[in-house]
């Protein structure tokens, strides 16, 4: 019984570990033979496989969720961007922003690098935490996330496929 304990450990944490050894050790007050006990881990085995089975699946749909959502997000943009009788404002507001974004976050990193501020130190540290996290999202949407992604993306394509 050590044995799915260390498994189920590895996968879900030692709480459940703790769990599984606890039904292990009395279902061995039950189960006399050999045969028995062997019965007994392998149905243990099998519902763990169905558990982990319905996790990756509940974790590939949200993730596909996460990628329609996204994708409609762009796509959405694109139609803004090549609508004929949309303003010009509605065109240009999205770059604008991140433009002055970056720009002011590394107006912030200037000051904070060179001992620029006043009193406020700690808040301008706080916003400035904050615009660093504003201009990742940023880069991260113009550009492209990281390669974790892609490989998640590859991953998805593949599961999807069958």
């Amino acid at each position: 019984m050590s044995i799915i304990a260390g498994i189920v450990g590895k996968i879900a944490g030692e709480k459940a570990a703790d769990i599984v050894t606890s039904v292990g050790n009395v279902a061995d007050k039950f189960i006399t033979t050999g045969q028995e006990k062997e019965e007994f881990k392998a149905e243990v085995q099998k519902e763990i496989n169905r558990h982990l089975e319905e996790m990756t699946k509940a974790q590939n749909t949200e993730l596909e969720l996460i990628l329609k959502d996204v994708d409609s997000a762009r796509n959405r943009e694109i139609q803004v961007v090549t609508a004929e009788k949309a303003p010009l404002i509605n065109k240009i507001i999205q770059p604008v922003l991140a433009i002055a974004l970056i720009v002011l976050a590394f107006v912030m990193f200037y000051s904070v690098m060179f001992n620029q501020l006043g009193a406020e130190k700690d808040i301008v540290i706080y916003v400035l935490g904050v615009l660093s996290a504003v201009v990742t999202q940023t880069i991260s949407y113009y550009f492209g996330s990281s390669v974790g992604s892609r490989n998640k993306q590859e991953q998805l394509d593949k599961i999807l496929q069958k």
